[in-house]
């Protein structure tokens, strides 16, 4: 590698790694002192209830950034909190649903326009229109540039949103 590709992708490297963490950070702050919730948390609420409120648990595990066992973890806690129940699938004896509750929704959608509103601010505030439709092309074609790299090989890091194993998803 030469230094000219150096100079071509480390300044973009280094300033997701100094701008993606501060910003996460951020949001989760707001969203767990105004709703009590953390991000995993309402990761798992936000995706239910755009599905209608009901994901069967596979479904679910591949639409978060949580481990099988993380994600079983931290439904264990938000089933106690009376945010969602388990339902087992009628069709499938090894199957189970992730249900939201009527506590759930109504705390995810109240979050979710907190979380709303701190895009809007952030992201309104610093990016233009074209900005904003530049920054999505390009995440989607480093998504999709990374998705082709691990297509048929298992996941060499954890999928905890980006986070540091110790961080606890409750």
């Amino acid at each position: 590698m030469s230094d000219g590709d150096l100079d071509r992708w480390l300044p973009a490297w280094m300033a997701l790694l100094r701008v993606y963490p501060r910003y996460v950070d951020y949001v989760e702050s707001e969203i767990r002192r105004e709703h009590g919730l953390t991000l995993p948390r309402y990761d798992v609420l936000a995706q239910l209830d755009l599905a209608g409120g009901r994901l069967g648990l596979s479904d679910l595990a591949a639409r978060i950034w949580l481990s099988p066992s993380g994600l079983s973890k931290l439904l264990d806690r938000m089933e106690s909190s009376g945010l969602i129940v388990r339902e087992p699938d009628p069709r499938d004896a090894r199957s189970w649903f992730a249900v939201l509750t009527p506590s759930g929704r109504s705390r995810v959608r109240r979050a979710r326009e907190t979380h709303h509103a701190l895009l809007a601010s952030t992201f309104g505030s610093a990016l233009t229109d074209r900005d904003v439709a530049g920054l999505v092309r390009a995440m989607k074609r480093l998504g999709a540039s990374l998705d082709s790299r691990d297509a048929g090989s298992a996941p060499t890091h954890s999928k905890e949103s980006g986070r540091p194993r110790s961080r606890d998803p409750s």
